[in-house]
């Protein structure tokens, strides 16, 4: 059998291999279609006529960070990313409506660190009549 011998050459492996585990990550997205509205609340419009236009597309972004995979909810992320579309949508008062709304989820994994960004997509038309 082989004596292990601890020397420099195998410390100076030892700890990049260590500093590779620690420092090395991961990401998972993911993307899904809402099947309500902005608001929450499930809002039907039918769209027969051409009595709309389209005016643009806008995004809401919010991003929490996780240490030891504790902190803040999935909920509460989604809950301000939206409103940041919202306001960005600029909405109140007019006959504008967001449709097509979309979620990503990018999570960024660092062995003890999570960074999760929410970014919710949407398209703004305004109604004519």
């Amino acid at each position: 059998m082989k004596k292990l011998i601890f020397n420099k050459k195998n410390a100076f492996f030892a700890a990049i291999l260590i500093s590779v585990v620690f420092l090395s990550g991961c990401g998972v997205n993911s993307g899904i279609m809402n099947q309500y509205s902005v608001n929450g609340a499930n809002t039907n419009v039918i769209l027969q006529k051409n009595n709309f236009k389209v005016i643009e597309n806008v995004s809401g972004e919010a991003t929490d960070t996780y240490w030891f995979f504790i902190g803040g909810f999935k909920q509460t992320l989604v809950a301000k990313a939206k409103q940041d579309m919202i306001e960005k949508a600029k909405l109140e008062g007019t006959s504008k409506a967001i449709i097509n709304v979309t979620l990503e989820e990018h999570n960024k994994l660092m062995f003890i660190y999570v960074k999760r960004t929410v970014i919710v997509h949407g398209t703004v038309i305004e109604f004519k009549e």
